[in-house]
This record gives structure tokens, C-alpha cells and sequence, in this order.
């Protein structure tokens, strides 16, 4: 019987697939040699929660990855990097506006794609000519927006750690300040904004539990019961459990949310 599983594609641009596997369940981090029209991959089941949309199926189990397989992976990735300045030379030698990012080769080699940034469309169809006859292999570009490429250049976010893109999401989308409004968050743009220029991906993972913890919270503008008297609710605070409340004219107050009582 087959089953459908969702597996990452953990390279250069990371992508998130579903897979059809025959008669075996796979589990959580093991590796796979996917294909899909004669492509094959190397991939890493991920959460059955993280099943992507129909457009990502038509992938199906090759084998469980060997340990060859892995790092065969590992050297054509090695390969993909190194091709990335020679690319970039023969793009400015024909005056082409664009950046390339990153590179990566298909498991057997069979095709090689670039990721580039640019400020507008570009007409590369002589660079890809070219350096088809430079790798002896088919040569895919790909343009990619700000969100993309800050997943495939990588760096830290404003926690200190290693961006959300790079570390363990899977094809970042739009991020409407929508998000940040059901967070109730009232700070300056630059700091709900990612590497990317974009607002944070940390937005749209944590609005559930925002929504959810803002929803037992009492409303803005609700008479309450305060350690320091009444008053009225004029701010609240996920991240610390607080509410600010305004007790008269001038004096406001932070309180914990367990020390409010709604009237």
C-alpha cells in the first residue's frame, strides 16, 4: 500500500515535498533517495504535520540513503559551491545585473541550477548556453526574492541564532502585517523586520499561540481589578504575561495577568 510522507530537501534552497512510499512507513530524520521525472534527489522525512500542498507530490521512495549517498551529496554540493564565483565572472563579462547566491547539483548530477538576485527581470539565455558548455550538464536559473535569499545565504536573526529560514522552515511566503496586528505588537518596524527586509518569519509560527494566549487575557479598553485599585486595560503583553493599566489620568501601571481580575 503506499503512503504519503513529506520530506525535505535540505540544500541550497530548501523545499519541502511529499513523497509516496510502498509497504514502509519512514520515520522522523531518516534519509531518502527520492525521484520524480527521472530526477532524483537526496531527502529527510520530515513531520507528518508538515505535509505541503498537491503542486509539491509525484515524488516517490528510490531507496533508504546510504551512507555513500549522503556523502556523494555532500560532494556535489562541494562541486555547486565552487561554480558559483566562475558563474558569477561570465555573468559580468556579458553585463548582466545579477548576483549569484548559490548552487546546487541534482543527485546524479544531471543538472545543475543557480539561484541569483537581481533588481529586475534578466535575460540570461546566453549565460545559460554558456555555461552548459562549461559543465557539460543541463543548467537551470532561478531569480529568487528577498525571503529566498536570505534563506540561501543564511546569517543570524536578531535572537542570535541562525535564521528560521536556514535552520528549520521550509519555503518562507509572504508574512502580512496582518500578524503582527493580531499580536497586538506596537513596536518600530525595524524590530518585527528579518535579515530579508521583510517582516519576521517568527510572526506567522507564533501567531496560534499569541492569539490563543491574547484570548485569555482581558480586552484593551476592560474595567479591571489591579493590586493597585481599578482601572482600565491599555496594553498587554504576550511575551511577559503583563497588562499595562491605566489607574488615572497620568498614572499607568504593569501588572502580572495573574494579579487582573475583569470586572
Amino acid at each position: 500500500m503506499t503512503e504519503k510522507y513529506p520530506v525535505g530537501l535540505k540544500k541550497t534552497k530548501r523545499r519541502r515535498v511529499v513523497v509516496d512510499f510502498d509497504d514502509e512507513k519512514p520515520s522522523r530524520e531518516e534519509k531518502y533517495v527520492i525521484e520524480r521525472k527521472n530526477v532524483r534527489e537526496l531527502g529527510t522525512v520530515l513531520p507528518e504535520d508538515m505535509k505541503e500542498k498537491d503542486d509539491q507530490t509525484g515524488w516517490k521512495s528510490v531507496r533508504k540513503a546510504t551512507d555513500h549517498d549522503i556523502l556523494q551529496t555532500e560532494l556535489n554540493q562541494g562541486e555547486a559551491d565552487k561554480a558559483i564565483s566562475r558563474a558569477q565572472e561570465m555573468a559580468d563579462k556579458r553585463s548582466l545585473p545579477m548576483n549569484i547566491i548559490g548552487a546546487e547539483y541534482t543527485f546524479q548530477k544531471s543538472q545543475l541550477k543557480f539561484y541569483f538576485k537581481a533588481p529586475h527581470r534578466v535575460d540570461f539565455r546566453g549565460l545559460v548556453k554558456a555555461l552548459a558548455r562549461n559543465y557539460s550538464t543541463r543548467i537551470e536559473l532561478e531569480q529568487v526574492g528577498p525571503r529566498e535569499a536570505a534563506s540561501i545565504l543564511g546569517g543570524e536573526g536578531r535572537c542570535g541564532q541562525e535564521l528560521c529560514c536556514r535552520r528549520f522552515l521550509y519555503d518562507p511566503g509572504p508574512v502580512p502585517m496582518e500578524f503582527a496586528e493580531k499580536q497586538e505588537i506596537s513596536v518600530s518596524p525595524e524590530r518585527i523586520t528579518g535579515a530579508c527586509g521583510r517582516l519576521a518569519c517568527c510572526l506567522e509560527y507564533e501567531l496560534d499561540n499569541y492569539v490563543e494566549s491574547l484570548e485569555e487575557m482581558p480586552e484593551e479598553g476592560s474595567r479591571v481589578e489591579s493590586p493597585a485599585g481599578k482601572g482600565k486595560v491599555v496594553q498587554r503583553n504576550v511575551q511577559k504575561e503583563t497588562i499595562r493599566v491605566k489607574l488615572g489620568k497620568e498614572d499607568v501601571k504593569e501588572f502580572d495577568v495573574d494579579d487582573i481580575e475583569l470586572i
